[in-house]
């Protein structure tokens, strides 16, 4: 942590939101989303980057801002998917709100101020905003090919109808207590945003529906081998654009669908496992993918190893050390 933003904690000053972002070894989008927040027409915010064991190029770029709101904080060894990171964020997170960011994912200007906003004139616990998921190009005259997600009913989560990622979240930090943490994606069917979501509206909380779009997902999901090279050129692209934010949208939500929607027989039946205690979409998962295995799939998708052992052995150690070893001897100076 830099000496200024050691001295704002230690003069206590909180800011009105912090800002979780979890990465892994993408440091070129990981700029992009850093510059997304810094770029936020709400200024009164103090970001936690999380590394999952990242490689000595992410503190680097992080540092590189130079800017004292922003805290670089490094796991020892790779958790492998975001609960870990983000829980750790959450954990120290030190403003009224807490909003999560993927390290791929960037926020319109007023993200922050729109959420900030809407959920206080709600009084809800939590709030989301739409996002749209932007997936690979069909052709080259298509601008956009993407998914609208964060759609509510009656201006609140509804479990039968609603999808909203991490990028699209604000939490009032009193709430997280009641909340919980994520749970690890290996106890999960579906995503663990959705299950901690899902496990919010279980236990009570007041989730509120924003109808304005303000988050934009490339997938990486659905880029093969994308956490193999250290390119941004799509997020630079959409920052651009987002200097005139209400055109980017227009061009965005022209080219978006939503998700299917749902017969009125299906949407009581979701609701039915809703209120026995069953996540809808975990539901609707299982018959896809065991518990954990979404994680496995996308990364293979994108890359990466399989998922490190919870209790590695000697052998194991030994191999990660080793690993450790080799790739600081590679660094560059």
């Amino acid at each position: 942590m830099s000496s200024a933003a050691q001295r704002t904690v230690a003069d206590g000053n909180a800011p009105l939101v912090s800002v979780v972002i979890a990465t892994h070894n993408r440091p070129a989008v990981l700029q992009q989303a850093i510059k997304s927040v810094i770029g936020q027409t709400l200024q009164d915010w103090e970001m936690l980057v999380v590394g999952d064991a990242c490689l000595p190029d992410t503190p680097a770029a992080v540092a590189g801002f130079g800017d004292p709101r922003i805290t670089y904080i490094d796991l020892p060894v790779n958790f492998g998917e975001q609960s870990g990171p983000n829980n750790l964020g959450l954990a120290r997170a030190r403003g009224r709100y807490v909003a999560l960011l993927n390290h791929d994912d960037l926020w319109f200007p007023d993200h922050l101020s729109a959420l900030t906003g809407w959920i206080d004139a709600t009084g809800a616990d939590m709030a989301f905003s739409r996002g749209a998921v932007l997936l690979p190009r069909q052709s080259t005259e298509q601008k956009y090919e993407c998914t609208l997600l964060g759609r509510g009913l009656r201006g609140h989560y509804d479990p039968a109808v609603t999808t909203a990622y991490a990028s699209t979240l604000l939490v009032r930090r009193q709430a997280l207590e009641r909340l919980g943490p994520w749970r690890p994606s290996a106890e999960c069917v579906a995503e663990s945003s959705q299950d901690w979501l899902f496990r919010a509206w279980r236990s009570g909380h007041v989730i509120a529906s924003m109808p304005h779009l303000t988050v934009l997902m490339p997938q990486s999901g659905m880029r093969e081998g994308s956490y193999l090279d250290n390119d941004a050129k799509e997020q630079i692209a959409l920052l651009q654009a987002m200097q005139k934010p209400d055109a980017l949208r227009l061009d965005v939500l022209e080219q978006a669908t939503e998700p299917k929607g749902s017969s009125r027989l299906r949407y009581w039946k979701r609701r039915f496992y809703a209120a026995c205690g069953i996540d809808p979409q975990a539901w609707s998962f299982r018959r896809n993918y065991g518990r954990g295995d979404l994680v496995e799939r996308l990364r293979r998708k994108r890359g990466l190893p399989p998922m490190p052992a919870r209790e590695p052995g000697v052998d194991d150690l030994r191999a990660l050390y080793r690993k450790r070893i080799e790739q600081r001897e590679q660094a560059p100076d």
